[in-house]
């Protein structure tokens, strides 16, 4: 009798231990699996996401970032979840998603985090000033954290932090928003967390500010839709190194954890979709950086579609809990030559990490054997994944992101056949100030230079597609003199090469298409 006791409180006390492992979600740690949640990107594919709590059954995903408030209007958070939630509040724009709200509270009950994701691919989401981040942060708190409000879009579920998606606009703000929220969460019995979600190039000029001057917790990298994506691993425009340094060297947390962000599986993005095997060995390379945290995917519809989110729980998690303290000794390759077809081809003397910061060099192509209507080949120039280009009389297509790599030489190009219609004249390497034309089928890193309408614009940060003067990630600067304002006017003309949707991280679903409408 006395055996049994012993046993049924053996067995109660390790459930116990279950439980209580299962309830503490460890941001230290180095096998953390994050997902964002709620633009049902898997539709681009014929698939369609499910529930939040649906993903929350089983040990797979750590954390889940919930996509997005995407607009901020007059001073107040603007939340869209796609196809997830459509009702609002009376006389607000501001949806009402009681079911979400329950679903959250299933997640936190199996040791999940969830944080709210503020910006996207798509949105108007600026804090220009100090104080406009302040009074955000107020707003943020009382509707989604741990204040009040009466329209609180998912009830009393308090949700675990918040997570800066910055891809565009003036973000100076967000380093006071971040410091309101943190003194805020001094006086809570809470854990609460700030994550970040920046591009790989490195510093990412959207999130910069707020992730020198303010405290993160876990900073997820998007190594896709760029140069130095997954793509270019086992070259030197992988630069996990460079973010481990950054962790280590610049950040105001020193502990902050450094993750690998993919997509989630085809249709996740337009380059750096990597398979299973593929990120396994990616991560074995990095894993054992002193600050790295674990991966994120882009997202949890399409990562439970293509196995990848398992994948990586099952690797990550058969690894040790803690952050490692070792610094991997790996350096990263000379990049004078292009390693891999996936891969541009280093043009400059800058560091590696550092993209051309102009994509106006003359051609190296040469035209014959037929006539074309699409821009010429451009060796200076990045193509993303759909971009359409002619060279020695066939046009191509694009595959995936490239620079440098000849379209004769095959992947990533796809031959389309021969040419028809009149020969082009390739994108001029001299106009105003001596700088090009803009052209919207271009993808322009930081630094770049394009002319349209008579004045240069300098690219704050990567861009293909948006419009010089409608658009702040392109800075107005000197106006042009003479006739070569003209050349602005090309633009206009050029054709678009690829659907933005597919080369840009992700798109944001409106609610009222993805109802009707799958991608």
């Amino acid at each position: 009798m006395l055996s049994r006791t012993r046993t049924a409180l053996c067995a109660l006390f390790s459930l116990a231990l279950v439980s209580h492992s299962v309830s503490a979600f460890n941001a230290l740690a180095s096998t953390n699996v994050v997902n964002y949640w709620g633009q049902n990107s898997v539709s681009s594919t014929g698939g369609n996401e499910a529930a939040l709590a649906t993903y929350c059954q089983d040990n797979t995903i750590d954390v889940f970032a919930i996509a997005f408030v995407s607009q901020i209007v007059n001073g107040q958070p603007i939340l869209n979840l796609a196809n997830h939630c459509g009702n609002t509040f009376n006389g607000s724009s501001l949806l009402n998603c009681p079911q979400v709200g329950a679903d959250i509270k299933t997640c936190q009950s199996k040791g999940k985090a969830l944080v709210i994701s503020i910006g996207g691919a798509s949105g108007s989401y600026s804090l220009e000033t100090a104080d406009a981040g302040s009074a955000f942060a107020e707003q943020i708190w009382n509707t989604f954290l741990g204040g009040s409000s009466s329209t609180r879009p998912f009830g009393d579920a308090v949700l675990d932090g918040v997570d800066l998606d910055l891809e565009s606009g003036t973000n100076l703000g967000y380093v006071a928003f971040i410091q309101t929220l943190r003194a805020k969460f001094a006086s809570s019995s809470k854990s609460y967390y700030i994550t970040s979600a920046p591009q790989c190039p490195y510093p990412d000029l959207a999130t910069q500010a707020a992730l020198n001057a303010a405290w993160f917790d876990l900073v997820w990298i998007q190594f896709y839709n760029n140069y130095c994506g997954s793509q270019s691993f086992g070259t030197g425009n992988f630069n996990f190194d460079q973010w481990n340094d950054w962790a280590t060297t610049v950040s105001i947390n020193k502990n902050v954890r450094v993750l690998f962000g993919v997509p989630g599986g085809p249709g996740g993005a337009g380059s750096g979709v990597v398979t299973a095997s593929q990120m396994t060995t990616i991560l074995s390379s990095i894993k054992s950086y002193s600050n790295f945290g674990g991966v994120m995917m882009w997202d949890a519809g399409i990562a439970a579609k293509s196995g990848l989110a398992a994948a990586a729980a099952n690797y990550l998690h058969n690894l040790p809990s803690g952050g490692t303290t070792t610094t991997a000794t790996t350096t990263r390759p000379a990049t004078t030559t292009t390693a891999i077809s996936t891969t541009k081809t280093q043009t400059t003397t800058a560091s590696p990490s550092i993209p051309p910061t102009t994509t106006t060099a003359t051609p190296t192509s040469t035209q014959g054997g037929g006539s074309c209507s699409v821009a010429a080949w451009n060796s200076a120039t990045a193509y993303n994944s759909g971009a359409v280009v002619s060279y020695n009389g066939h046009t191509y297509t694009a595959q995936w992101w490239t620079q440098g790599n000849v379209p004769t030489s095959g992947s990533p190009w796809t031959d389309n056949g021969p040419c028809s219609g009149s020969v082009p004249t390739p994108t001029p390497g001299t106009g105003c100030s001596g700088v090009a034309a803009w052209n919207s089928a271009i993808a322009y890193g930081g630094g770049a230079k394009a002319t349209y309408n008579g004045y240069v614009y300098v690219a704050q940060w990567w861009t293909q597609g948006d419009t010089p003067g409608t658009n702040s990630v392109w800075v107005q600067g000197a106006a042009c003199s003479g006739s070569s304002a003209k050349k602005a006017s090309v633009a206009a003309e050029e054709p678009r090469s690829r659907n933005r949707s597919t080369s840009r991280k992700r798109r944001l679903y409106l609610a009222e298409k993805l109802v009707n409408k799958r991608r």
